[in-house]
C-alpha cells in the first residue's frame, strides 16, 4: 500500500465504493464498447452518447447496457461485508445503469445501504452522487472514504470533500497524484481503515 496526500485526522463513518474494476474483478471493456457503439477511440463513453442525437442514442444505450449485462466479474466481498459489520455504511455509485447495478447485486449477493447509478445524479467525475450519499447518511463529506479503479472516482471523491482511496490495475497501475491512497484490491482496504482513524 502507498499514501500520497494522506489526511488521517478524521474518522470514517462510510465508504462509497465504484462497482466495474472495484466490486468486480473484472472492469468493462471500454474499447469494445466504443467500437460497438461507434464512438470514437478515447472518448468519454456517457459524454458522447449525450451528443448522439436520439434514435442513435437509444441504440448505442441498448448496446451499452447489453455489454454491462454481461460483464463477467467477481465480487470481494469479504471487504464489505466487513465494513458493514464494523458499523460503517456502504454505497455503491456507478456510472452503470441501474439495471447493471441490480444484475451484479443478485449475481453476487451484495447489500449496500444506498446504490446510486447513473440514472440518479450527474455521473462521476461530478462530485453531486458523493455528496447526495453522505446527507443521505447524515455524514459530513469529510469522514467518508471514496474508493475506486479510475482517476473519475478520485476526482469526484476529491471535488466533495472526501478522502479517496484509488484501486491499481492493469491498466492503470500508477495512482492519480491527487489520491489519498492507493491499495492493490480491496482486501487491503481494512488494513487501511485500521490505519487511518476508522
Amino acid at each position: 500500500m502507498t499514501t500520497n496526500n494522506v489526511r488521517t485526522t478524521v474518522h470514517v463513518k462510510a465508504v462509497i465504493f465504484d462497482m466495474d474494476g472495484t466490486v468486480t474483478d473484472s472492469p468493462l471493456d471500454f474499447d469494445r464498447i466504443r467500437a460497438d457503439c461507434g464512438i470514437p477511440a478515447g472518448r468519454s463513453v456517457l459524454e458522447h452518447l449525450a451528443t448522439l442525437p436520439k434514435a442513435e442514442r437509444r441504440r448505442a444505450e441498448a448496446v451499452l447496457a447489453e455489454h454491462e449485462r454481461r460483464a463477467a466479474a467477481e465480487c470481494v466481498r469479504e471487504a464489505i461485508e466487513t465494513l458493514r459489520a464494523r458499523g460503517l455504511k456502504t454505497a455503491l455509485l456507478t456510472r452503470n445503469s441501474a439495471q447493471s447495478v441490480r444484475t451484479v447485486l443478485e449475481r453476487f449477493g451484495l447489500e449496500f445501504d444506498c446504490c446510486l447509478s447513473r440514472e440518479d445524479a450527474e455521473p462521476k467525475p461530478s462530485p453531486e452522487a458523493v455528496l447526495q450519499i453522505a446527507q443521505r447518511f447524515g455524514v459530513p463529506p469529510q469522514e467518508v472514504l471514496m474508493v475506486g479503479d479510475y482517476v473519475f472516482d478520485v476526482q469526484a471523491g476529491r471535488a466533495a470533500g472526501a478522502r479517496t482511496v484509488f484501486v491499481r490495475n492493469a491498466k492503470v497501475p500508477v495512482p492519480p497524484a491527487e489520491a489519498d491512497y492507493a491499495i492493490g484490491d480491496l482486501r487491503e482496504l481494512l488494513n487501511l481503515l485500521d490505519g487511518a482513524g476508522q
